[in-house]
C-alpha cells in the first residue's frame, strides 16, 4: 500500500474548498463532542522575544490532533492523524476568518435565535469577515462602524465587491441601538460599548479580545447579561480582558458564565425570556482543528491541493 503523503493546502485552496457553512457545521460538531468527552482543547500558549509573539492553540477529537501557529500575522496549521501521520500543512489564514465568522453566527443562532439585524464593530479583515458570513448565510440587514473614514471605505469596497450590502453608522451608539446582534471584533484597549446603547433583549457577540489588556464592553453590559457564554472558562479567566476587568470591579457574577459546548448540546438555555446575553469569545485551538479536520476532508474528495512528503523521521528503526 502506498504511503500516505501530507497535504499542502495554499490560501487559494482554502478559499475555494471551505465555506462559512461548513465551518459552522464542523465547529458545531465539534462542540458537541467536546461537551460528550471526546474532544479536547489545550489552552493557548504564546512566545514573546524581542517584540515578536508566536502563538500556538491546539486542540483534538476523534481521529484528529492537530494546531494552528501564528506570528506577525503568519498563520500555519497542521493536522495530524490519531496514529501520528501529519495528514495535512495549510496556510490557515481565510480558514481562521471563516472559522470566526462562522462561530460569530453559530453563537447568534443559539443565543438569539430570531434577528434581522447585525452591527458590526470594527472592519478589519476579522470584521469583513464577519460581514460576509453574516451575509452569506443569513441575509439579514447589516450595520458597521469603524472609527476611521479611510477604513469604512475601504471595507465598503471591499465588501460592495462581494455582493454584501452594509450601512455605515456614525457611531457605536447608533449601530448598537439598531442591531439586534452586535458583533465587536477590535483590538481595542478601552472599553467602548455601553449597556444604554443596546436594546433590552441584545445579543452580543464579544469576539476581538484574547489579551487581558484587551476590552471592548464596558462592565455594565456584563453585570445586565442574563447569560454569558465562553468556549473555554479557564482561558478565559486568563484571556477575556471584558470579564478580567468586570471581576476586578466586582460587576461579575461567574454563576451566569456557561460554557458553549453546553449551549451547543442545548444543555444550557441561554435565551431568557427577555434581557440581554453575551458571547464571549478568544478562539480556541479546538475550533480550528475541527475546521481542519472538515478542510481535510473536502480536500481529499475534491483532489485540491499538492502531495508532500514529509516523514518527520530520521531513523525508523
Amino acid at each position: 500500500m502506498r504511503a500516505l503523503l501530507t497535504l499542502f493546502l495554499t490560501e487559494e485552496n482554502v478559499n475555494e474548498l471551505l465555506s462559512f457553512r461548513d465551518a459552522y457545521e464542523a465547529l458545531r460538531e465539534g462542540f458537541i463532542l467536546e461537551d460528550n468527552k471526546k474532544a479536547v482543547n489545550t489552552k493557548r500558549v504564546r512566545t514573546a522575544f524581542s517584540g515578536v509573539t508566536l502563538t500556538y492553540q491546539a486542540g483534538a477529537y476523534e481521529g484528529f490532533i492537530g494546531f494552528k501557529t501564528y506570528v506577525r500575522g503568519n498563520f500555519i496549521s497542521l493536522l495530524f492523524s490519531s496514529e501520528g501521520e501529519l495528514l495535512m500543512l495549510t496556510e490557515a489564514d481565510r480558514m481562521s476568518l471563516l472559522r470566526t465568522g462562522a462561530l460569530s453566527v453559530l453563537a447568534a443562532d443559539l443565543m438569539k435565535r430570531n434577528y434581522s439585524e447585525v452591527g458590526i464593530i470594527g472592519l478589519g479583515k476579522q470584521g469583513i469577515a464577519q460581514a460576509e458570513a453574516f451575509w452569506a448565510m443569513k441575509g439579514v440587514k447589516l450595520w458597521g462602524y469603524t472609527r476611521t473614514k479611510e477604513r469604512e471605505t475601504k471595507a465598503s469596497e471591499i465588501l460592495r465587491s462581494m455582493g454584501v450590502q452594509i450601512k455605515m453608522a456614525t457611531s457605536v451608539k447608533e449601530l448598537a441601538s439598531m442591531a439586534d446582534v452586535v458583533v465587536t471584533i477590535t483590538t481595542s484597549t478601552t472599553p467602548f460599548l455601553k449597556l444604554e446603547y443596546l436594546k433590552p433583549d441584545s445579543h452580543v457577540n464579544a469576539m476581538g479580545s484574547n489579551l487581558s489588556e484587551r476590552i471592548e464592553l464596558f462592565p455594565d453590559v456584563l453585570r445586565a447579561s442574563q447569560t454569558i457564554s465562553v468556549e473555554d472558562i479557564q482561558q478565559a479567566k486568563e484571556e477575556a480582558g471584558d470579564l478580567i476587568l468586570a471581576n476586578k470591579m466586582n460587576m461579575l457574577d461567574w454563576d451566569k458564565v456557561v460554557k458553549f459546548s453546553e449551549v451547543v448540546t442545548g444543555k444550557r438555555n441561554p435565551r431568557p425570556r427577555s434581557g440581554i446575553t453575551v458571547f464571549k469569545s478568544v478562539g480556541i485551538g479546538l475550533e480550528d482543528v475541527v475546521v481542519m479536520g472538515k478542510l481535510y476532508e473536502l480536500a481529499r474528495k475534491r483532489g485540491l491541493g499538492k502531495e508532500i512528503k514529509v516523514s518527520g523521521r530520521w531513523y525508523r528503526g
